[in-house]
């Protein structure tokens, strides 16, 4: 938005043996795998959209869902999938303090007319849609860390025409500049005038919102000074709200305008993109996203979040490490401990759909994608065992995991074969 929003510093800147089953359970464990596949369907059918909020003021870094319980009363509508978190909503509600002490209710308030005022903040701090609009391609092109400014976002002039009706005999402590960043602060002793708190001789400036705005339009393209635009056209404009528990209707407009790449300093962590109420990062899983989230063609990540953040590496580095000179896949005698296969197994799971970077045998370092690239981490990972002189009965646990990274006609044959005959076995022990 045109206007410098008040920022601070809020904003954080992170084996065993099976039992075979006795025939009379056979029928329920098989009913419980298919419960267990529908139950995994609906969780993925009930994943938001994640995507990257290009705008940095109170915002996430990733739109995900928000669990904001019944003390949120406003902006319910973004919480499947917010930019915005629940203790900047709840600092929307308390009389705008969200920017600093701007004093909005100065000269006294409606609820009708302050809603408005309420559903532009929830719209600019939670709908990652506003991040197509922001104004410099780099947040910094401006000379100052500038990551927060929009320009020209098309909103339904109906609405504006609605917000002029609701506030237009309302009184506004306005400044000298008649936009809504020049009233007046509750600490402005300047501005005071002669009568109670929250009327219109409160203070000296208390002025009538319709003698500033003369109409919608004013109060779309003057009073945000040209964030937004008034549009004729309703079915090329945003809303800035819209009924709780139905789509974001925003979502579906400009679909071929792309995001802007993210900032330097605001790379996206792909992998743990939610952060914590103590600033700690979450994974995507913890925040509701796909795993692949990352990958889609609306994810908003650019180069700097692919190739910059490449949050696998550590994990890699770290399981490396293990493999070589730690204890987890250090054999006793002829026998490896289960802890080798959990953490290959962790890695597999921890990089699967990231990207990370390796340094081949013989070669140079790498940029590669793990789904199709892993094969050459685990080569060069037990290249460096043998070089450690640390073969032991381990090595054929991390042989079963190169042969299965091998790409083979055979494997890729057997894999859907073998997924077909198992749901065919659950079916067959269904009926029986």
């Amino acid at each position: 938005v045109s206007f410098p929003r008040h920022v601070t510093s809020r904003r954080p800147l992170g084996s065993g043996t099976a039992t075979p089953s006795p025939p009379r359970t056979a029928n329920m464990n098989a009913l419980r795998l298919t419960v267990l596949a529908a139950t995994i369907a609906y969780a993925s059918a009930q994943q938001g959209t994640c995507e990257v909020c290009h705008l940095h003021y109170y915002h996430k870094d990733v739109s995900h869902a928000e669990t904001w319980g019944s003390d949120v009363s406003i902006c319910k509508e973004y919480e499947h999938e917010a930019c915005c978190t629940k203790e900047t909503v709840k600092s929307i509600d308390d009389n705008s303090k969200l920017y600093g002490d701007y004093d909005l209710e100065a000269c006294g308030l409606s609820s009708n007319c302050k809603k408005f005022f309420i559903e532009e903040s929830c719209f600019y701090e939670c709908d990652r849609n506003l991040g197509k609009w922001r104004k410099h391609v780099d947040c910094d092109d401006a000379g100052e860390d500038n990551g927060w400014e929009i320009k020209g976002v098309p909103i339904k002039a109906s609405y504006w025409d609605a917000w002029y009706e609701a506030c237009k005999d309302e009184y506004f402590a306005w400044g000298t500049g008649g936009t809504y960043w020049d009233i007046p602060k509750f600490t402005a002793e300047s501005y005071k005038g002669t009568g109670a708190a929250k009327t219109k001789t409160a203070y000296t400036s208390c002025t009538k919102f319709g003698d500033t705005y003369k109409n919608g339009t004013m109060v779309a393209e003057v009073m945000w000074g040209g964030s937004f635009t008034y549009e004729k056209d309703e079915s090329k404009a945003y809303v800035m709200t819209f009924a709780d528990g139905t789509a974001n209707p925003n979502n579906a407009l400009f679909t071929d305008k792309e995001y802007p790449r993210e900032c330097a300093g605001h790379e996206v962590n792909l992998t743990h993109p939610g952060v914590d109420n103590n600033g700690v990062r979450v994974s995507y899983s913890e925040v509701a996203c796909p795993i692949d989230w990352h990958q889609q063609p609306n994810a908003g990540v650019s180069e700097r979040s692919s190739r910059g953040t490449l949050t696998c590496d550590s994990g890699l580095n770290s399981a490396k490490q293990e493999l070589v000179s730690g204890t987890k896949c250090k054999a006793s005698g002829t026998t490896c401990p289960a802890t080798c296969k959990t953490l290959l197994d962790d890695v597999e799971v921890e990089c699967f759909g990231m990207e990370f970077t390796y340094t081949p045998v013989g070669g140079t370092e790498t940029y590669g994608k793990w789904n199709t690239d892993k094969l050459a981490w685990y080569d060069a990972a037990d290249a460096e065992r043998v070089k450690a002189k640390k073969e032991d009965a381990c090595d054929a646990i991390i042989d079963q995991y190169i042969l299965a990274a091998t790409p083979s006609p055979a494997g890729i044959i057997r894999a859907p074969l073998m997924a077909i005959m198992g749901f065919v076995v659950a079916a067959l022990l269904v009926i029986a």
